[in-house]
């Protein structure tokens, strides 16, 4: 950087101890990258300081789970690779959140040039997940979900309950209510599932180029390059809800965004094609007395382990309830995703009119909201899922259920 550069740069003006206290007080990794990508001399300080610097801006910022993916991608950047696939699988939920000491070995260059990847890495995953939010939001808002006036007859079995619904009387006349930018566990949600993406997608590179052949088996990089990156971790529907969006940008099926490859590592680079990208300021994390969070908007609902809302109330609704009647018997989560119910607080879902009643409830008004939800499905779907079920009745058995038996829009 010459002299120059750094007299048109304000931040060359403030002592270097102003500095860094200024960059460690970034609100979020991608205002650190842009603050570092837009001053020379900011740029300068996190190339002296790269891992303290990280360190004080994610463990100030960022939720632990999104921590650990960082770091472990950290790792890789690095060519620290897990020593196997089920390793690799296991560092997400592993308990590294911070620095370590292996990642300090490594020459001053060699770190800040991989935090500084990290950092550009944690923009594009930014960038992907307000598109898809924005876009999840758009589509959730044209739905006309209706209203049920009176049950149909039913009969036996799922068909025999689905009948309750398709012979009912209802009416079209619900409008979803926008509710506003996304919450912060709704940001966070997405954020996060997109870097389970980046990490797998990531990892997958790496085997194919062939730097894990000295630690890996034949068979397990094998097995990396043939799983897909969405199920690479635990089955997660906001995971599959990010590959879907990924998916549908890369397939030219959504037009408002574009992906190019530019060799990107894992998740290709994203810019907007129809306008300026739309800049929502992040949401900051609500805080709740004990049992106060009606809506399931607080931090501690990101890594509920009892689930999201909606993905619970789905299960009530699809399998066996202790209250109440499962309508949905047999239908899966998947046609629901492209609304973004697997990403949604309990105040959107609820200004979307699936979820009504007593929001601290499992299943709400039933079956009030389960019929909101079947209205939702298209004649293909449930033609699709009849089919399936006569299958069953021809086999008679129970055939278990797959996610990906369902993988058909």
């Amino acid at each position: 950087m010459t002299a120059a550069n750094t007299v048109r740069d304000a931040f060359g003006r403030l002592p270097e101890e102003l500095r860094i206290q200024i960059i460690k007080s970034s609100p979020d990794p991608w205002s650190l990258w842009s603050l570092t990508h837009a001053s020379p001399v900011m740029g300068g300080v996190l190339d002296r300081y790269p891992l303290e610097i990280l360190d004080v801006v994610l463990d100030a910022a960022v939720p632990t789970t999104t921590r650990r993916l960082m770091y472990a991608l950290l790792k890789v950047r690095l060519e620290r690779f897990p020593a196997s696939l089920a390793e690799a699988k296991e560092l997400s939920r592993a308990k590294v959140t911070e620095v370590t000491d292996d990642m300090r070995s490594f020459t001053l260059d060699r770190a800040a040039e991989a935090v500084r990847s990290l950092l550009a890495t944690a923009e594009n995953v930014h960038t992907w997940s307000h598109a898809c939010l924005e876009h999840l939001i758009q589509t959730s808002m044209e739905m006309r979900p209706s209203t049920i006036i009176e049950q149909g007859r039913g009969g036996s079995g799922s068909y025999g309950l689905w009948c309750i619904f398709e012979n009912a009387e209802s009416r079209k006349d619900y409008v979803p209510q926008y509710t506003g930018p996304p919450s912060w566990v709704e940001e966070q949600r997405t954020i996060q599932a997109f870097w389970r993406l980046q990490f797998a997608l990531e990892l997958q590179d790496v085997g194919n180029k062939g730097f894990l052949s000295s630690c890996w088996s034949r068979q397990e990089i094998d097995a990396l390059s043939n799983i897909s990156a969405d199920r690479f971790f635990d089955r997660c529907q906001q995971t599959f809800t990010a590959r879907d969006f990924l998916s549908a940008v890369t397939s030219r099926d959504i037009t408002s965004v574009e992906a190019f490859d530019d060799d990107a590592r894992g998740l290709p680079i994203m810019r907007w094609t129809q306008g300026p990208a739309p800049r929502w300021s992040c949401a900051q994390p609500l805080f709740f007395e004990p049992k106060q969070d009606v809506f399931q908007q607080g931090v501690e609902e990101l890594d509920n382990n009892n689930g999201q809302k909606a993905i619970r109330m789905h299960n009530h609704m699809s399998s066996m309830p202790l209250d109440g009647i499962p309508y949905l018997f047999n239908i899966p989560f998947d046609p629901f995703r492209k609304f973004g119910f697997a990403i949604w607080d309990g105040k959107r879902m609820t200004d979307l009119g699936m979820q009504s009643g007593n929001p601290r409830s499992k299943l709400g008004n039933y079956p009030f909201d389960s019929f909101r939800w079947w209205s939702l499905l298209t004649e293909e779907e449930i033609c699709l899922f009849k089919e399936l079920e006569r299958t069953r009745k021809i086999l008679e058995c129970e055939i278990p259920y797959e996610e990906n038996e369902w993988e058909f829009w």
